[in-house]
């Protein structure tokens, strides 16, 4: 399939594709402090450190200083005392995580990075917000009509930067109650904070965030600026913690890609990085496409389109896989997601020896027909599965008697086959299968 043909069907598939009922997390992280107290500066400075490196998208950090004078207000020390901080410093991560003391700028990257992938119901934007007047206007949509969103709260906060030498400063803090329907349709909240002379303007800045009765933040949103060209990743399963038997086809459930930036367009990968190696991986979206991981493929998003996938993988021999999914472009960079899948604890019957041994198909890649070569050492019978990439059995070859010794079982591909890499197997085996390429 010629590129140009490739890039249609899938700016197709994305025009098709249903909307997922989720949406990336953006991690707020609330540190309850001290003005002027060493730990309290310590611990500022290593997140500091952690928020450089991150851009607004996927972390937002606001500092709550308690009994600090002028840094401090009646809804900051409300706030902090919603968070039960009865030690300084404590920094608080989407409301029902709390790190308390002065951690190193290791443990907060570690802390953000476990969020990173998160899938939330909600998705939050503030459409307008004027420093002058205070007034603010937030969209919410509830994405997935299984959760329960009403009665809770809305969270305003009013944030000046560069305040001396402190910056993240929340200056005032206001409450909704929110309600959202499960349609998917927006809410919009308008608000006004009330703003001091003595504050900087320029440097106010505003989150909106949806907090539960039990202390946890849906979702959060923030007026800074995002980058020009920006993707989110959202997976509602643990990346880390995949799981699956030996010598089986593994599919996972759905993640979703969204742009959060500029139209682009990008190329994906599906790459491991150390597997076994007869372990292999592809990928397919929601309409029934699945691609090689190793071949590069378009994907070409919109500003605010999303896509969905899921992994698809021949899990071979016993062991642990590390890999990867890539997505670059010259605007983008390199956009990688991680993924640790490791084999269920199962006695493998490779370690018997195996009546039939398959070897490789040749030609491969061929155009129409293929023969598979199949040694037996004792007689008994034998047929060759074929499936695609997605799994699916789409040929079996007659069942043939064989004695011992080698033999060649013939192939003739279906002419309604399309062009791509299949895999084949001998049937009732517990080896691994093969892979080759039809060529038209």
């Amino acid at each position: 399939m010629k590129r140009p043909l490739v890039m249609l069907l899938l700016l197709l598939a994305a025009a098709l594709a249903a909307n997922p009922t989720y949406y990336p997390l953006t991690t707020i992280a609330e540190s309850c402090v001290l003005q002027g107290n060493a730990p309290s500066n310590t611990a500022l400075a290593n997140l500091a450190n952690v928020l450089a490196a991150t851009h607004r998208g996927e972390l937002i950090a606001a500092r709550l200083y308690h009994n600090s004078g002028a840094l401090s207000s009646p809804s900051v020390e409300d706030r902090f005392a919603w968070h039960n901080a009865t030690s300084v410093p404590t920094v608080v991560f989407n409301g029902n995580e709390a790190l308390v003391g002065a951690q190193t700028e290791a443990v907060y990257a570690q802390t953000v990075a476990a969020k990173r992938f998160q899938a939330a119901p909600v998705k939050l934007q503030i459409t307008s917000f004027t420093p002058a007047s205070g007034a603010i206007s937030v969209s919410a949509w509830l994405l997935d009509p299984n959760v329960d969103i009403s009665g809770q709260t809305l969270a305003l906060m009013l944030v000046e930067d560069n305040v001396g030498t402190e910056t993240n400063v929340t200056r005032q803090i206001k409450y909704q109650t929110i309600n959202l329907p499960g349609s998917g349709d927006p809410v919009v909240f308008t608000d006004s904070f009330a703003i001091d002379p003595g504050w900087n303007q320029a440097n106010l800045w505003a989150i909106a965030a949806v907090q539960t009765d039990v202390h946890q933040i849906l979702q959060s949103a923030s007026t800074l600026p995002l980058p020009t060209y920006n993707i989110r990743a959202a997976i509602p399963w643990d990346p880390a913690g995949l799981s699956a038997a030996p010598n089986t086809l593994f599919s996972s459930e759905t993640l979703a890609i969204f742009n959060t930036g500029s139209f682009d367009t990008m190329q994906v990968l599906l790459l491991p990085d150390d597997a076994p190696a007869d372990w292999f991986f592809n990928y397919c979206d929601e309409i029934g496409g699945c691609y090689p991981g190793d071949q590069p493929l378009p994907l070409v998003l919109g500003s605010g389109d999303s896509k969905e996938f899921h992994l698809n993988l021949w899990v071979g021999s016993p062991g642990t896989a590390t890999f990867h999914y890539e997505i670059s472009s010259p605007n983008l960079g390199t956009f990688t997601i991680p993924f640790v899948l490791q084999t269920s604890t199962s006695v493998s019957d490779q370690l018997l020896q195996p009546a039939l041994r398959l070897e490789s198909n040749s030609p491969n890649p061929f155009r129409g027909s293929t023969a598979f070569q199949v040694t037996a050492a004792k007689s008994g019978p034998a047929s060759i599965q074929v499936f695609d990439a997605k799994g699916r059995l789409i040929a079996e070859t007659p069942v043939q008697n064989l004695g011992p010794g080698s033999h060649r079982i013939d192939w003739q591909a279906p002419s309604g086959l399309p062009s791509g890499i299949y895999l084949y197997r001998l049937k009732d085996a517990s080896a691994p299968p093969r892979r080759m390429l039809l060529l038209k």
